[in-house]
């Protein structure tokens, strides 16, 4: 408004600064609520995973014993989601790239697992043929 009571026309300059600055305030919000939703969707599995699930399998094999190979692949696993999910709240404009060392630390221990399994698989075959 003028000092006369009018409403004051923005200039075409001044107009888009208006609407940029709403939109960035728009951006930052849904950014925001996303960041808010899916950390409260985070919790609420956990919560309820920890509440209601089993977890008696997750780091034992088939005799019962703890796996080595399980517990490595589940500390190497969360790490690598920690790192991004750390990464992402560092800069939450774009989703970061993964870095190749972490891909190949990340496939190495799924092909650990994986051989670990394989080696009791094939070792409780060779026991059940005798």
């Amino acid at each position: 408004m003028t000092s006369d009571g009018n409403p004051r026309i923005l200039s075409p300059v001044e107009n888009v600064r208006s609407r940029l600055t709403r939109m960035r305030f728009l951006v930052n919000a849904a950014r925001w609520e996303i960041i808010f939703l899916i950390t409260a969707l985070g919790a609420v599995t956990l919560w309820r995973s920890c509440k209601d699930g089993s977890f008696a399998g997750l780091l034992r094999s088939r005799d019962n014993s703890l796996s080595p190979a399980r517990i490595q692949m589940l500390m190497v696993t969360v790490l690598t989601a920690l790192h991004y999910l750390l990464s992402t709240i560092h800069d939450p404009s774009h989703l970061p790239n993964v870095p190749l060392n972490l891909v190949a630390v990340l496939g190495g221990s799924q092909s650990l697992y994986l051989g670990a399994k394989a080696w009791d698989f094939y070792s409780n075959r060779k026991q059940e043929k005798q």
